[in-house]
């Protein structure tokens, strides 16, 4: 862990010279907050644990948990590289990209006198993703998936129905390759996993869940794997990141995310940082469904009234680039350039046009700090065409299940919002939250073309690397022609942790990685 002291103005210069310098995983200063004790580690965690199953978990707020409590064949390496290693399985043959031999380690007991991880449960796991009645939110990352045949106690074959690129980039090492107990699955006579998991198999087990208050990990005495570092891991579900800043300086955290904006100022006292590229995409979606923007003109409107460059310049200075898509570098299909510019002109004649003159909208969004300044210049810059834009921050939660409305219609009450969506590495894990299946589970835009379902499904199937890409700027470009999409930032990530602890992330730390952590 390299340690390196920089005054704000070389971190704003560093943050901004074309390659984010901090974000190799350097680390900056000395810190201030101090951890409660040496077996217990409090981390924030931006939300409440919601749905701990993965095939319909929610965001990372629920995955930090589950990498946690549960275990997969393989899993994410923490480090500076996206790269996975063994976590159950004790071996992985994968030279048939049909066909993939796992054999898990044996002694892998679930907590709850679920008995031990076997191939059985393996097969169980990844199969429940294809079963209708379980709904998988994530049903896309087995969409290749044939079945799981069982050779043994310990040992079985993934069958593929055909190539499928994504499989050890964002399916076997991120939530959906996690194995859950089928024993304790088919006991409990649910289809799905809520926020009780059940039976754990991986370091830490939950040990007190106090709703939107705290998440209590201890260690689970049943796992045969190396033993974490931290006795007792305190989640915190804060939603504002103004608060966790408080918290952490308070001694109340050893770890948090920050704002972007916090980093220079972070550094220049001295804190201890970690800053990495982040792989996410937030943008301002329009609902399509909403009486005011059904019509394409009034969409294109707003698209070409609001400038992402002076946008993300107020809201971040340098140290952040804008979007030209979902996709984010470097990953492959990552666009170039937007097709529709700031062009107030054309906002102002579209408007005339519609016969939306006048027209009034408001902007929903979660507790981020850095989104209301970007909402702020939005605001402003829908000003000058003539369009009132009211800015409405809400709790995130409560924003989402307006959104997921689909029986009670209230989801139409929402006009323009901001997104924040986090990726594994690679594109369809970008994409496929903009499908048909996904109106009104995440695609809250509420677009759908079956057309553009199926390109995605070929991009997924695709093997040459350049024709691949090449799919997936064209799935951006049919995403920006449907006028619901002003792409923005991707962002950088950057944690503040106490000077006696030694983090783990995921290459873009997104993910703490609860079971790396350790003392410094």
């Amino acid at each position: 862990m390299t340690k390196f002291n920089l005054n704000r103005r070389q971190v704003v210069q560093a943050l901004g010279a074309g390659g984010l310098a901090l974000s190799a995983g350097n680390f900056i200063g000395a810190g201030a907050a101090i951890a409660q004790d040496g077996t217990t580690l409090r981390i924030r965690n931006d939300g409440d644990i919601r749905r701990l199953d993965p095939a319909t978990r929610g965001g990372w707020y629920d995955e930090t948990v589950m990498f946690a409590i549960f275990s997969g064949l393989v899993r994410y390496s923490p480090g500076d590289e996206w790269a996975w290693e063994l976590d159950a399985a004790e071996s992985i043959d994968d030279s048939d990209p049909l066909h993939i031999g796992f054999t898990l380690r044996p002694g892998i007991m679930f907590t709850g006198d679920h008995g031990e991880m076997t191939a059985e449960d393996v097969k169980f796991s990844y199969e429940r993703f294809l079963d209708p009645e379980v709904n998988a939110v994530y049903g896309s990352d087995w969409a290749a998936l044939d079945h799981v045949e069982v050779t043994d106690r310990y040992s079985g074959i993934i069958h593929l129905t055909r190539p499928f690129a994504p499989l050890f980039t964002s399916t076997l090492p991120h939530a959906s390759g996690l194995i859950i107990s089928k024993a304790a699955m088919e006991a409990s006579g649910e289809p799905n996993i809520a926020t009780d998991p059940l039976a754990c198999s991986g370091p830490y087990q939950i040990d007190e869940w106090r709703p939107r208050e705290l998440i209590r990990l201890t260690r689970n005495p049943g796992w045969s794997g190396p033993e974490p570092h931290y006795e007792t891991i305190e989640l915190l579900p804060i939603d504002d990141l103004t608060s966790a800043e408080t918290a952490f300086d308070a001694g109340d955290l050893d770890t948090t995310q920050i704002a972007v904006n916090s980093i220079a100022t972070r550094a220049s006292e001295g804190d201890n940082i970690v800053v990495k590229p982040a792989l996410a995409y937030t943008w301002l979606g329009m609902n399509v469904e909403n009486e005011k923007l059904r019509d394409l003109r009034v969409r294109r409107a707003v698209q070409q009234a609001i400038d992402p460059q002076e946008v993300v310049l107020a809201t971040f200075g340098d140290a952040v680039t804008p979007a030209y898509g979902v996709v984010p570098p470097p990953l492959l299909g990552a666009r170039k350039t937007n097709t529709y510019g700031h062009d107030p002109e054309a906002s102002r004649a579209l408007l005339a046009e519609a016969g939306a003159e006048g027209l009034s909208l408001t902007l929903f969004f979660g507790g981020d700090p850095d989104l209301m300044i970007a909402a702020q210049v939005i605001q402003a810059q829908l000003a000058k065409v003539g369009i009132i834009l009211q800015i409405r921050a809400m709790d995130s939660s409560t924003l989402t299940a307006q959104q997921q409305d689909n029986e009670g219609g209230s989801h139409r009450e929402i006009e323009l919002f901001f997104t924040t969506f986090t990726t594994a590495p690679d594109p369809s894990w970008v994409t496929e939250w903009f499908t048909c299946a996904q109106v009104g589970v995440w695609n809250f835009q509420r677009t759908c073309s079956e057309d553009w379902d199926a390109k995605n499904a070929r991009a997924a199937e695709e093997t040459d690397p350049e024709s691949r890409a090449q799919i997936y700027v064209e799935l951006q470009d049919e995403l920006e022609e449907t006028g619901a999409y002003v792409f923005l930032y991707h962002g950088v990530n950057a944690w503040i942790f106490a000077p006696d602890v030694a983090p783990a992330y995921s290459a873009d730390a997104q993910w703490a990685l609860l079971r790396d952590f350790g003392a410094a």
